[in-house]
């Protein structure tokens, strides 16, 4: 078992391996690999110290996870990240000379661009074309639609909210564990759909929250970044962004885009419904700036 795990590793099925022996990995180890798991593209830019620190691990036993998957160092491990996404991102694009590629500069503006340009290639490849019209499915159907998401990513359920009230889409929206914010929870049953944004370990009450609509009879449809996170574990439904957090202030452009396509295409499915109710607000006898 071993064996062959550091044969796939070291012969550019490094992220394969990491996925397959996941569940068989220390809790450290588990650690560094869902974070290679998310963040292949952007790995090879961080030192052994950097991996340390983004998981809560020390650098000596980022090493050691190197020399366990056959490797014999960091730097080779990185390397093989490096190659295995580049030949990856060679064979999406068709190995054309405008295949997108982030060099390793000091072009701040030009280098977030483009780890936005591979969010987004990315998030593309992790969803399936009917788990996403199923969930759009789901909204049209549901009695009131719960959106919610903790921290950061309050605000890709911020922007669900806005689209989907203009709408006449019957929508709550939960950001925080405060009484006014679970007091909103009490019509939550089976008529109800959840939308549940969440990455990593997710927040402790997002996690109790899908749990508590499971109980409920209702649906719930996480947005996370791959199958190990733990909104994905718990959700009836799951759809996935890619998600890069080797900046201070970790890019959303994935979740984002899933949202934007959500509104577009609930929009499109029932244009003339929702036209009608747009054109209402635009008649009634109010001051908006946006009306």
């Amino acid at each position: 078992m071993e064996a062959r795990r550091k044969t796939r590793a070291t012969n550019g099925s490094l992220l394969r391996a990491l996925q397959d022996d996941f569940e068989s990995f220390s809790k450290s180890r588990k650690a560094i690999a869902r974070y290679l798991i998310d963040h292949l593209p952007e790995a090879p830019v961080l030192t052994a110290q950097d991996l340390a620190r983004h998981t809560g691990t020390t650098s000596s036993t980022v090493v050691r996870f190197a020399q366990h998957l056959g490797f014999s160092g960091y730097p080779e491990m990185m390397k093989a990240a490096w190659e295995e996404h580049r030949l990856a991102a060679a064979g999406n694009s068709g190995g054309g000379e405008g295949q997108l590629v982030f060099p390793v500069d000091d072009d701040f503006s030009g280098r977030a661009v483009r780890i936005d340009i591979n969010i987004l290639e990315e998030t593309m490849k992790k969803n399936r074309a009917d788990d996403f019209l199923q969930t759009v499915e789901l909204l049209e159907q549901a009695g009131t639609i719960y959106l919610a998401g903790m921290f950061e990513t309050a605000m890709v359920a911020g922007y669900l909210r806005y689209y989907l009230t203009i709408m006449g889409l019957p929508v709550v929206t939960v950001t925080d564990n405060s009484e006014e914010q679970v007091a909103k929870l009490a019509g939550l049953g089976e008529n109800s759909v959840l939308i549940a944004i969440g990455f990593r370990t997710g927040h402790q009450f997002l996690l109790r929250l899908i749990k508590t609509a499971r109980e409920r009879g209702a649906l719930s449809v996480g947005i996370s970044e791959n199958t190990l996170s733990e909104v994905s574990k718990l959700a009836d439904r799951n759809l996935y962004c890619q998600l890069d957090s080797t900046s201070f202030a970790p890019s959303l452009v994935g979740a984002f885009s899933l949202a934007n396509a959500l509104v577009s295409a609930l929009y499109a499915r029932n244009k003339r419904a929702y036209d009608s109710h747009i054109s209402h607000l635009h008649s009634l006898p109010l001051s908006s700036d946006w009306l």
